[in-house]
């Protein structure tokens, strides 16, 4: 007899909407060290836990982000695969998931400071290795960084590549990515990078900085002292497209987790290209345009094969497809709809893959948005359940998370959903 031979196998989720983004677990320890606006909550990780039949062994985040998901099932004694293609995000989750010495990363870090005190860099080889709208005088009078700031950024970034310990290297590249928004010109939101009100009369200049990373700094060395004696579950991250990576997991998956990019056309590299340059995970175009093909087609930023497509198993995508074509003279982008049916290839490649990693237990949960363009509305949770079926998944949940706002090129108005949705083998 299967496990899910009980009809209460996914019971109810107690969960407050509110509870599932990533604000409700912001000053938590370890999540306060980056913020990430587009992760979900470890409130959600344990409400979509606690629903399940038994208590998973395995879990699985095919997304990994800022590894709420790892984070959340390692705290508890379970072991997690994760994968995620950012550079900077990949560090931003080991930073969190091994153990480290409190006591020795602050002796490291005031060596650290010390150096990068000390430290000139050229400044001519700052911007060389830069665009040219990151350090002042910049663009057209534009720029993120005034000068003494970048300076001090890159004195604090080569002072911790001297470092030898990989643990502590990390650590600090990750604290020093954090203030990296906080000290410069700019801010930046689920659509991109914006000047901040008056920022030509606010001159940001080393002293903010060095603070800036004393304090977060001290916030790591607070949670790694405080998590000292918490046991760890074990964790596997796998770095790169989880499209090619998935079929490297050989145990029996009980929980598969995640939020994929949405099909809002926005490359959420993007929301992070100020760190991924400042701190040296990119040193030119053609490694940004390699990092961005690696992602899902969720976004129109870098050209994906053309022609029609061969439309995954959805009546509903069809649907959508012949609408956005219909409507595509009124599109910002004339190649939306094909990076939509794009978008849900990926996912259900993802899905195929899969289905056999998963135990006699195993169980899906998505956490997916809705998108609009031209007025016709993508309703991933329903595209998503058609394409899951005939793979032998059955849809046991659906629950709405929030409303979602749409993008400025729809006048943002309220009404998209954001929803998790949970699946099982049949």
């Amino acid at each position: 007899m299967s496990l899910y031979d009980n009809p209460q196998e996914f019971s109810a989720l107690k969960l407050d909407p509110q509870d599932s983004t990533y604000t409700a677990g912001q000053s938590l320890p370890f999540q306060r060290w980056f913020k990430f606006k587009e992760a979900f909550s470890p409130q959600l990780v344990y409400g979509v836990m606690d629903a399940l039949p038994v208590r998973p062994r395995v879990a699985l985040d095919c997304f990994a982000g800022s590894g709420t998901t790892a984070l959340s099932c390692q705290l508890v004694g379970i072991e997690s695969y994760s994968v995620e293609v950012n550079p900077l995000l990949q560090d931003v989750i080991e930073s969190k998931l091994t153990a480290a010495s409190a006591s020795l990363f602050v002796t490291t870090l005031q060596r650290v400071v010390r150096r990068a005190r000390a430290l000139r860099p050229s400044v001519p080889k700052l911007r060389k290795r830069l665009p040219p709208t990151f350090v002042e005088p910049g663009v057209k009078g534009r720029f993120i960084y005034f000068l003494p700031a970048a300076v001090a950024i890159e004195s604090i970034r080569q002072a911790i590549s001297e470092e030898a310990s990989v643990i502590d290297r990390r650590l600090m590249t990750v604290a020093l990515g954090s203030i990296l928004i906080e000290v410069s010109n700019v801010r930046v939101d689920g659509k991109g990078r914006r000047y901040r009100q008056g920022w030509e009369h606010r001159p940001i200049g080393a002293n903010e900085v060095f603070q800036a990373f004393y304090q977060r700094t001290t916030e790591m060395a607070e949670d790694l002292a405080a998590m000292t004696a918490v046991p760890r579950g074990a964790f596997t991250l796998l770095k790169g497209d989880c499209r090619q990576h998935l079929s490297s997991i050989t145990k029996p998956v009980d929980m598969v987790l995640f939020s994929p990019p949405y099909p809002n056309s926005f490359d959420y590299t993007d929301i992070y290209n100020v760190e991924l340059w400042m701190l040296g995970y990119l040193d030119s175009a053609e490694q940004n345009r390699i990092l961005r093909q690696s992602t899902l087609r969720s976004h129109v930023q870098v050209q994906w094969p053309q022609g029609k497509p061969e439309l995954p198993d959805s009546k509903a995508l069809a649907v959508t497809y012949g609408l956005l074509g219909e409507a595509r003279k009124q599109l910002w982008n004339q190649t939306i709809p094909e990076m939509v049916t794009g978008y849900f290839e990926d996912l259900a490649h993802i899905l195929k893959t899969l289905k056999p990693k998963l135990s006699e237990v195993g169980t899906i949960g998505m956490v997916v948005g809705n998108s609009q363009y031209a007025g016709v509305v993508i309703d991933t949770p329903k595209i998503l359940s058609e394409l899951a079926t005939p793979m032998g998944y059955e849809v046991i949940n659906q629950t709405e998370l929030r409303s979602m706002r749409t993008s400025h090129q729809q006048h943002r108005t309220e009404g998209l959903l954001e929803s998790l949705l949970v699946l099982r083998n049949r």
